[in-house]
């Protein structure tokens, strides 16, 4: 198993955001630590609750594991912290509830050093369990889960995207790794901190992150060997907030992407995609229920239609938050690198 080895920096940083999870956190730092790969590593941790909890302690059994606050609530700011602390050249990402297989890193990492194009890479993730209603509505819904072949995106498969832009078959940055030289590229940047769980939107800083990489000619590669276990939403209510973040998160990624990218098949995605997709999904549920065949909630189908209603006003309560914060904050210039004007730019 690899290590940090004196005052060499290591090759990869793992990211880890937390927010008061202190049992998750020991659990997959435990199968983080354990590893078996070639490659130097550190693990940073992002408390994301410092007044809430004091996870000192358990951070403190894992000798590669180190510990950095960031006090803003977010977790985009959580990994954005992480990035300004990394080493690594590599910077691979993950969450609080995962759990990683021991050969994860390993495989998350190889495309980079076999292949100096690859700028981003995204591993397989599996759920933990599947035991209770929202776990398996979750996995009905499609999950995380993005298929056991190994592809790969550019930005000629950006471009050949003609009628919605489907950036969730790309993966998630809850198992991803990338360059951390794309986030000093200016057609890149940080992760926006008006996305993300935490934000008033609530999701899609991930997919916004891969969109814009793509965009800037950056090559993603999903691999499926790269495996990792996450624990999905354990009841009904947690995961009917989760499904309404990514519904405001994608009314917020259009709407962003299309003032500041000008990317004009946001409209299209906007306007024709999520009104087809969301009627035929509605429709089917309700064929479904005259046959006497449920399979999703129909509540939190309902619901999830309200919350695309609710994409731009929680855009705009995320914008002021974010320039509020960038004003209060002790180091304004780091607070603001991703803060745009929600106008064209």
């Amino acid at each position: 198993m690899a290590g940090v080895k004196g005052d060499a920096p290591p090759q990869i940083s793992v990211l880890l955001p937390t927010c008061n999870r202190p049992k998750l956190l020991e659990n997959c730092l435990r199968a983080l630590s354990c590893q078996q790969t070639r490659y130097t590593f550190e693990i940073i941790v992002v408390n994301n609750a410092p007044a809430r909890s004091d996870i000192s302690d358990a951070v403190a059994q894992f000798p590669k594991a180190r510990l950095i606050t960031e006090k803003r609530r977010g977790l985009s700011y959580a990994r954005n912290a992480g990035i300004r602390a990394a080493r690594g050249n590599i910077l691979a990402f993950t969450d609080d509830d995962t759990l990683a297989a021991s050969d994860w890193l390993e495989n998350l990492a190889d495309p980079f050093f076999s292949r100096p194009e690859i700028t981003a890479v995204t591993g397989q993730t599996l759920p933990l369990k599947l035991e209770t209603e929202a776990e398996l509505l979750f996995e009905a819904y499609g999950g995380l889960w993005c298929g056991t072949t190994q592809s790969e995106f550019n930005k000629k498969w950006l471009s050949s995207r003609h009628f919605c832009l489907p950036l969730w078959v790309i993966g998630t940055t809850a198992n991803a790794a990338f360059r951390a030289s794309i986030f000093r590229d200016p057609a890149v940047n940080l992760l926006d901190e008006r996305l993300g769980a935490g934000s008033p939107v609530g999701a899609w800083e991930d997919l916004y992150l891969f969109y814009r990489i793509l965009r800037a000619g950056g090559v993603i590669v999903y691999q499926p060997n790269a495996k990792l276990r996450h624990a999905h939403r354990q009841n009904l209510d947690d995961l009917c907030d989760q499904l309404q973040a990514y519904r405001r998160g994608e009314v917020a990624f259009c709407v962003l992407s299309l003032l500041h990218e000008r990317e004009w098949r946001s409209l299209l995605h906007l306007c024709l995609w999520i009104p087809y997709w969301r009627t035929t999904q509605l429709a089917g549920e309700l064929l479904r229920r005259i046959r006497g065949k449920r399979r999703f909630r129909l509540r939190l189908v309902l619901k999830e239609w309200f919350a695309y209603l609710e994409g731009v006003p929680a855009l705009i309560l995320s914008h002021q938050q974010v320039q509020r914060w960038a004003k209060e904050s002790s180091n304004p210039v780091a607070s603001t690198e991703i803060v745009r004007n929600l106008g064209p730019s």
